[in-house]
């Protein structure tokens, strides 16, 4: 069942191009704009503090990890190819498969996330509630997808991404050896921030990611293999 999982996680992101998959209402502005915020932020985390070569390795690879778990969400929506709809397969059926194929990529997610969480931990001045926020909301991040519910959607990709995104790359104001009395209000804010709105949403676009799973295996939207 794994090798078929990964063969078709392959197949389908080889097979599939970005002006083809089916996608929310501003998925693809979502990162560069994203990236155009980060930007303001930094400059004013930094506050004329200089932007050192090791800040830009952190940077790079905290966004290059966001960066591939957003590709891989577009290119692998919840769908099934046309074929599997000939096989003598039932409903339930085709949503087991549906539903492994989705916590397959998950879980991949998942492993970038907790790769860069122990990078940022072995190598950079990271705090462990700066990183344990930036692993919570970085889990939650790749457990998301591309659904038909069009409110669902335009919140997921205009609003959850991005706000999980940047409040993540936030952390990283919060350095392990100044960590005070204001930062811990920082970090109390920030964790209020994620159990309150981020959460909430988040629990949203899960639902209706399991409402999208049956749809997708009955075949009621054939627009989606």
């Amino acid at each position: 069942m794994i090798g078929k999982l990964i063969n078709d996680y392959i197949c389908t992101g080889k097979g599939m191009s970005l002006k083809e998959t089916p996608r929310g209402v501003g998925d693809i502005a979502m990162f560069p704009l994203t990236l155009q915020v980060i930007v303001i932020v930094r400059g004013i985390m930094l506050g004329g503090v200089k932007y050192l070569w090791t800040d830009a390795i952190r940077d790079s690879i905290f966004t290059i990890a966001f960066f591939i778990i957003w590709i891989s969400q577009i290119k692998h929506p919840l769908k099934m190819s046309r074929m599997y709809y000939l096989c003598p397969m039932n409903a339930d059926e085709r949503v087991a498969y549906i539903k492994n194929a989705y916590f397959f990529r998950c879980i991949f997610h998942s492993i970038v996330i907790v790769t860069v969480c122990i990078i940022l931990y072995t190598v950079f001045d990271m705090s462990l509630y700066s990183l344990l926020y930036i692993l919570l909301c970085g889990l939650m991040y790749s457990f998301l997808s591309n659904v038909r519910d069009n409110k669902t959607d335009f919140m997921r990709a205009v609003f959850l991404k991005p706000a999980m995104y940047i409040s993540s790359y936030i952390q990283f104001a919060v350095p392990a050896s100044h960590f005070g009395r204001d930062e811990l209000i920082f970090t109390v804010c920030s964790f209020a921030f994620l159990l309150i709105v981020e959460l909430p949403m988040f629990i949203s676009v899960i639902r209706a990611i399991n409402d999208d799973i049956r749809v997708v295996a009955t075949g009621e939207d054939y627009s989606r293999c």
